[in-house]
């Protein structure tokens, strides 16, 4: 019997052994991800930050699926709403939300060269939040089946861009489970910027379809900004014009 009680022993240590190494192989893997992310940001609240945020992604997805049995679907790129918004010329200032993951500053830092590249439209980057037109930032929101959003306030009267928020989504584009490569997040932003100037949502070949971001900037993307613009120099007359016939 004492052979038995041994063996059974002797299982019980392997498991608590196995248990603990396991543990310790988790705890290595994690040290070592967070010093990768210091080391590539070269700022420890940065990584911090950028670790924390990771888990909260890990986390909503796995309380999501213990809900429901499936991760949220996502629907389309944004859930932009037809506005027809546009700035009183081809260009405007621009600020990158300093707080924000640095990927994802790094992805709208190419989408605004791909943007300023085409020629039609320019954006300016400066660095205080106050001189900007448009703010590019993040968001963490898996209940909004949305890889990014632009938000606009426009002036009735004569149809201009007061100003324009961006946003891209954590928690699609950071989660694999939905398969975004950086080329995609690169599209998703070019996708919000061009919002931020004007375009609206085609169901042709262009970055401006509603889904997918498996386009970037097209001609007819440029050919319609181009349109959009030229349109505007008499657009920006016309308020004036009004104003001085009512005199």
């Amino acid at each position: 019997m004492r052979w038995i009680f041994r063996l059974i022993g002797a299982f019980f240590s392997f498991v608590w052994r196995l248990f603990w190494r396991l543990v310790w192989i988790v705890f290595l893997l994690c040290a070592f991800a967070f010093g990768l992310l210091w080391y590539l940001n070269g700022d420890f609240q940065g990584a911090l930050k950028q670790a924390e945020r990771s888990v909260k992604i890990g986390q909503q997805s796995i309380d999501q699926w213990e809900k429901t049995g499936q991760l949220p679907k996502l629907n389309q790129t944004d859930s932009h709403q037809h506005s027809e918004g546009r700035w009183p010329q081809a260009s405007a200032r621009i600020y990158l939300d300093p707080q924000m993951d640095s990927r994802f500053q790094e992805v709208y830092l190419e989408a605004i060269q791909n943007w300023n590249q085409t020629g039609a439209f320019h954006f300016e980057l400066v660095t205080e939040s106050s001189k900007a037109d448009i703010l590019a930032t993040e968001m963490n929101d898996g209940g909004t089946p949305v890889a990014g959003e632009a938000e606009s306030q426009t002036n009735l009267l004569t149809g201009q861009f007061l100003s324009v928020t961006v946003r891209l989504n954590h928690y699609y584009l950071s989660n694999p489970n939905y398969g975004y490569s950086y080329e995609r997040i690169v599209h998703t932003a070019e996708h919000e910027l061009g919002h931020a100037i004007g375009l609206e949502h085609t169901d042709e070949k262009s970055v401006m379809q509603p889904a997918g971001s498996f386009y970037g900037i097209q001609e007819e993307d440029v050919a319609n900004l181009r349109k959009i613009y030229e349109t505007n120099e008499w657009g920006t007359i016309f308020p004036y014009f009004f104003a001085i016939m009512e005199l």
